[in-house]
């Protein structure tokens, strides 16, 4: 299993102009994998922070019952965040160059994978 997410996690950030990495992380923090293209800094802390805004996030939607929640973007001037939820305990995003990159390809890639993954991390239930 870790290795069938290692590959689809590896061709998404492939298939993205300007993707700086790509990350599977749980809502504990935790990453489950990660594939770096281009990266000076620590892509696990990045995850763990991430994952906050992502419980914040969660909370907020379910405070003004938003419904499920889809996609969350955020632009930075250093860089353009996608983050997809996969079931309640896991989400997809990627991190890209805030410029020169291509969002919509993201969004796409994102979008297809994460179907793909929660069959392989939710399969057993």
């Amino acid at each position: 299993m870790p290795e069938d997410l290692q590959e689809i996690i590896r061709k998404i950030g492939e298939k993205i102009p300007g993707c700086k990495y790509v990350s599977l992380v749980g809502y504990d923090g935790i990453t489950v994998v990660q594939h770096i293209i281009e990266a000076n800094f620590d892509v696990t802390l990045y995850d763990a922070e991430v994952s906050s805004i992502m419980l914040t996030s969660k909370e907020v939607k379910g405070s003004l019952n938003l419904g499920t929640e889809k996609e969350l973007i955020w632009l930075t001037q250093n860089s353009f965040f996608i983050i997809h939820p996969i079931g309640d305990d896991f989400f997809i995003y990627c991190c890209l160059k805030s410029t020169g990159s291509n969002p919509g390809v993201a969004r796409i890639e994102l979008n297809k994978a994460k179907e793909v993954i929660s069959k392989i991390i939710y399969s057993g239930q």
